[in-house]
């Protein structure tokens, strides 16, 4: 099934924030690691804060750039594909839905495409993120 949802709740950023490279690195508006990512604690096991946010800017080198500048996290636009579109890969869903996933954000004339794979095992995207917006690639074997 394909549906098209709008997203409408993306705050602009002013354009001397996305021209300043050093901007471009960070992850936010901080260097700062969090407490909690999607959900789940952050390094529990890591004590030192700086030690914490050295392994976070590495993890998300370019967090800006790929979000903000190349990416449109702060465009409101409508987006369709496979159902529940919003989800990155099927492992989102619920339940789970394995196989291909496909979307496309539609900003005037322009439409970027996202592409999405889960079997159970392996994860993999490539594109503008649907609910998000941001660039990315993701690929994960089975451990």
């Amino acid at each position: 099934m394909i549906e098209t949802v709008a997203v409408t709740d993306h705050v602009p950023v002013p354009w001397t924030k996305r021209i300043n490279p050093i901007w471009w690195l960070k992850s936010g508006d901080t260097f700062t690691a969090p407490l909690i990512n999607n959900g789940a604690s952050y390094l529990p096991d890591v004590k030192q804060q700086w030690l914490r946010d050295f392994y976070w800017f590495w993890r998300n080198p370019c967090g800006n750039f790929v979000g903000c500048v190349v990416g449109v996290e702060t465009i409101n636009y409508d987006v369709t594909g496979t159902a529940p579109v919003l989800a990155t890969t099927g492992r989102d869903c619920v339940p789970q839905q394995m196989g291909w996933r496909w979307a496309a954000i539609k900003l005037g004339p322009v439409y970027l495409p996202f592409v999405s794979f889960w079997n159970g095992k392996v994860e993999f995207y490539l594109g503008w993120r649907p609910a998000s917006g941001g660039l990315g690639l993701k690929l994960v074997f089975p451990s």
